[in-house]
């Protein structure tokens, strides 16, 4: 038996970046995940890009607008199913995002 937990999916041609994610870094377990086609990982950067921050509370969504304007570090958490959540964490100057699961400790 076969499923997909978030197939891949084209990204909206209209959607432009609010900053640049450097260099991307997969986790071993999220590298695991896209390749078993589990989940899509591009698409929860993209949407990070986007500024659509997913399941932060207001406090952290405060902060990340306000690194947009400071060149702060981005961290955005997305609920994939009830258990697994992804976070993508963009560094200060932009020239690095890693995409983890909240229990992995990634350099960043």
């Amino acid at each position: 038996m076969s499923f997909k937990l978030f197939p891949r999916q084209r990204t909206e041609p209209d959607s432009i970046p609010l900053f640049s994610s450097g260099a991307l870094t997969l986790s071993a377990r999220v590298q695991w995940l896209d390749s078993t086609g589990l989940v899509d990982p591009h698409r929860f950067l993209h949407r990070h890009l986007r500024g659509d921050w997913g399941d932060l509370d207001d406090t952290e969504r405060r902060a990340n607008d306000a690194a947009l304007r400071s060149e702060g570090v981005l961290t955005s958490r997305y609920q994939v199913t009830p258990r697994l959540f992804l976070l993508v964490t963009t560094n200060a100057n932009h020239s690095q995002t890693v995409i983890q699961l909240p229990e992995e400790n990634g350099p960043l």
